[in-house]
């Protein structure tokens, strides 16, 4: 089976953060975004994966190979047109093998075990919302979906799709993706993944509804602290501070100092930062950064950064300073 995950946006919705790093590499719990995404799939045994990507990135390359054993393919994107366009870009990988597509940026528990014994030709998982206009709907008869709707202003359902798909032949998608975009049939002025697979359903491929556990997407700053607070649950500190009082859940990186501070619960703190006389719950701190006579919550402050002062609630991208 193959990957592709299209990892070219801009991330808007995570500035400042990502003005610096690309969204798929901001860090929580310890880890890449992106490292937390493919964990959840190892079961599936990806043998090549590709990216989707806005410029080359070799280091991340490497770390994929290394990490995962799977051989990498980054393919570039040069004008943003939506996922289904950015999909195509790595048509030239494919043939009419199993594709499995995932999104960078969504985080996802979900069973994989009878995946291939599916009688189906594709499965599209989906989660119930209490508001999904943001996201892409269906509609179901008896478990098989029937039709598909973009970010509908006045959704008639309220079944979300997470951003998880399965195809057991990648042709019919890209040959679907191909139609959408000779004959420029678009929804929200971009060419979407929701109009190609609905193109395969009404030329008879039948796409099974799947159901995940959880979904948490990571786009902003307040879902990104959901995520690190869930991901925290499983993390057990080994470091012993001084003269500090730690709260778990937490995730102290090797080379963090913690001095007379209260850390906790729910706080991700990046290698060789320095925290003196501060209070930190439920926050993101990045990597190589100084934290001094701060009380911060609900804050996500990257890397190389310098807080001082009650800072309370922030949001402070890399290469940063910041005084109270």
């Amino acid at each position: 089976m193959k990957l592709i995950i299209p990892m070219a946006g801009k991330g808007t919705r995570l500035r400042p953060h990502t003005i610096t790093t690309p969204k798929p590499l901001v860090e929580l719990a310890g880890k890449p975004m992106l490292a937390h995404v493919l964990d959840r799939i190892k079961d599936l045994k990806i043998k090549e994966a590709v990216f989707i990507v806005d410029e080359e990135k070799p280091a991340l390359k490497k770390y994929l190979e290394k990490t995962y054993g799977f051989k990498v393919y980054f393919e570039i994107q040069k004008e943003r047109k939506g996922i289904a366009h950015a999909l195509y870009q790595g048509k030239k990988y494919f043939g009419k093998e199993e594709v499995f597509i995932l999104f960078a940026d969504t985080l996802i528990e979900a069973d994989f075990k009878n995946l291939k014994k599916t009688k189906a030709d594709g499965i599209i998982w989906t989660k119930e919302v209490e508001d999904p206009r943001k996201f892409g709907v269906v509609f179901l008869h008896n478990d098989y979906i029937t039709k598909l709707i973009e970010k509908p202003e006045i959704p008639p359902t309220n079944k979300a799709i997470v951003g998880m798909y399965y195809l057991k032949d990648a042709s019919k998608l890209f040959k679907a993706i191909k139609t959408i975009l000779d004959k420029q049939i678009m929804s929200k002025n971009e060419y979407q993944i929701t109009d190609a697979l609905q193109i395969m359903i009404e030329s008879g491929q039948k796409l099974k509804n799947g159901e995940v556990s959880m979904w948490k997407d990571c786009g902003n700053v307040t879902s990104l602290l959901e995520a690190n607070r869930y991901l925290l649950k499983k993390i057990n500190v080994k470091t012993t501070p001084k003269k500090s009082v730690i709260i778990k859940p937490v995730n102290i990186e090797p080379g963090a100092q913690i001095i007379n501070s209260v850390i906790g619960p729910n706080v991700s703190i990046g290698r060789d930062t320095l925290i003196d006389g501060s209070v930190i719950k439920e926050s993101i701190i990045g990597k190589e950064s100084v934290i001094k006579d701060t009380i911060l919550k609900n804050s996500v402050i990257g890397n190389n950064t310098k807080v001082q002062g009650n800072g309370k609630s922030v949001s402070i991208g890399d290469y940063s300073e910041a005084h109270y």
